[in-house]
């Protein structure tokens, strides 16, 4: 049971540390102290229902379909390009996270930017669905897989 604990705890935090568009979307929800607390939240939850959709089976639908693979790699780098172009933009004009400059966002309009982060992004379809979630079926013990992945999301 800890050897798939673990598993799950250290793959998913070594993916997490490469700083991607959801992640990126925390820290500067973080950073501009708007509904920080609420959004973590709902990433931390999405990141356990889309660990565990792969871990229990989604992973080997997408594996197994050669258009499902192919719609979600180049959606993926399309998504990136947008959203790398989006950050460029922001560090191009620099101040655009200064309190006095940034305009307060409500609560549901915050969570639904990172509802579109989360499952827009067709990357995360391919780290947190297939990769972890295909490692995760793989274990003795995919229960305890992904409770270990969710700890490294939390």
């Amino acid at each position: 049971m800890w050897q798939s604990y673990f598993n799950g705890l250290l793959v998913t935090a070594g993916l997490i540390m490469a700083i991607g568009a959801q992640n990126a979307f925390v820290l500067a929800q973080s950073l501009r102290r708007e509904h920080h607390l609420p959004v973590a939240l709902l990433c931390i939850c999405s990141d356990i229902l889309l660990v565990s959709l792969g871990v229990f089976g989604l992973a080997a639908i997408i594996a197994e379909s050669p258009l499902l693979l192919q719609i979600t790699r180049w959606g993926g780098v399309a998504f990136l390009l947008w959203y790398g172009t989006l950050a460029l933009r922001r560090a191009v004009r620099p101040g655009v996270l200064r309190e006095e400059t940034a305009a307060s966002r409500s609560l549901r309009s915050v969570l639904l930017a990172a509802l579109a982060v989360t499952f827009l992004n067709p990357h995360v379809y391919l780290d947190t669905v297939l990769l972890i979630g295909s490692l995760g079926a793989q274990q003795p013990e995919p229960g305890a897989y992904t409770v270990g992945a969710a700890s490294a999301s939390a």
